[in-house]
């Protein structure tokens, strides 16, 4: 929970992660280190002025979208030091998975640090706990109990659409190809997991999971779980999809042979509440429309 533990004439201090970062105002000129952090920022309508990796947030994360003229200010790993000393940013928002430069980037600006994948693995509730963290730090709560709600409200409706349609019978495997033999499964801890939770539908992926909330696995880890249905996280590589979906023991499966592989867009899979509101949008969609691949 975010604190504020003391007030001067003005200024109040912020506990977060790695310790406290005292603010004079509501910040404007914000940097994000995290896509996620980023993602909750424009949902609460703060436009950073800065984040890390322009490209591969509107490659991998994609909405909510970027506004034009955002600085870019290097990778998620090693951000640019001597460009964000340039920036003066008010504040600097990252993860704990950026820990070992809070020091450095704390000299240059006061650095609150909030991660919603951690050894927790609950992160849609993290997200939800965050999203209200930087409503209050932005002076934006109602926003970020509007943006809760309908996220709440979307995805058990969501949930509800597919269970009267029927299409709610079959557990999900929620995966993402890695090359054409690998997969990641997203299970217990992801958002994945949590998000069909919060629909009411059922995971059928029940092995143990890394921190992010996945497995990696051979195809032939799917052949006990073929009753399931497979949701995979695209753009798949139409070589990859020519020579997975192809292979005799991905032909022999259940859920390809009776059409129930899905496609999805991109969507960032560790993301927070948008994320998840768009994974069960078109997860929804796509069970509804019975597009197979």
């Amino acid at each position: 929970m975010l604190l504020m533990l003391s007030a001067g004439v003005s200024a109040k201090t912020y506990q977060h992660e790695l310790g406290t970062a005292e603010l004079s105002a509501p910040p404007k000129k914000v940097v994000s280190l995290d896509w996620v952090l980023t993602e909750t920022l424009l949902t609460l309508d703060v436009a950073p002025q800065a984040i890390a990796d322009v490209s591969g947030y509107q490659e991998w994360v994609s909405l909510p979208v970027l506004p034009e003229g955002v600085v870019d200010v290097g990778s998620r790993r090693e951000p640019n030091l001597e460009l964000l000393a340039q920036l003066k940013p008010d504040v600097i928002l990252m993860s704990k998975h950026l820990a070992p430069a809070y020091e450095k980037l704390s000299a240059i600006a006061p650095t609150l640090v909030y991660s919603v994948y951690s050894e927790k693995k609950a992160p849609y509730q993290q997200a939800e706990v965050i999203t209200r963290q930087l409503g209050v730090l932005f002076e934006r709560e109602a926003k970020a109990e509007q943006v809760i709600d309908a996220t709440r409200e979307r995805l058990a409706q969501n949930g509800q659409r597919l269970k009267t349609a029927g299409m709610a019978s079959h557990p999900l495997l929620i995966v993402r190809f890695i090359g054409d033999k690998h997969l990641r499964i997203h299970g217990e801890g992801s958002l994945a997991q949590n998000t069909l939770a919060r629909m009411g539908l059922k995971s059928g992926w029940a092995h143990e999971t890394n921190l992010w909330g996945f497995s990696s696995a051979g195809m032939e880890k799917l052949a006990p779980l073929q009753q399931a249905s497979v949701v995979y996280f695209g753009p798949l590589d139409e070589q990859v999809q020519q020579t997975v979906f192809n292979t005799p023991l991905w032909r022999a499966m259940a859920f390809s042979r009776e059409k129930r592989v899905y496609e999805l867009p991109a969507i960032w899979s560790f993301g927070g509440l948008k994320a998840a509101e768009r994974l069960s949008e078109q997860v929804t969609q796509r069970l509804l429309a019975g597009q197979q691949s």
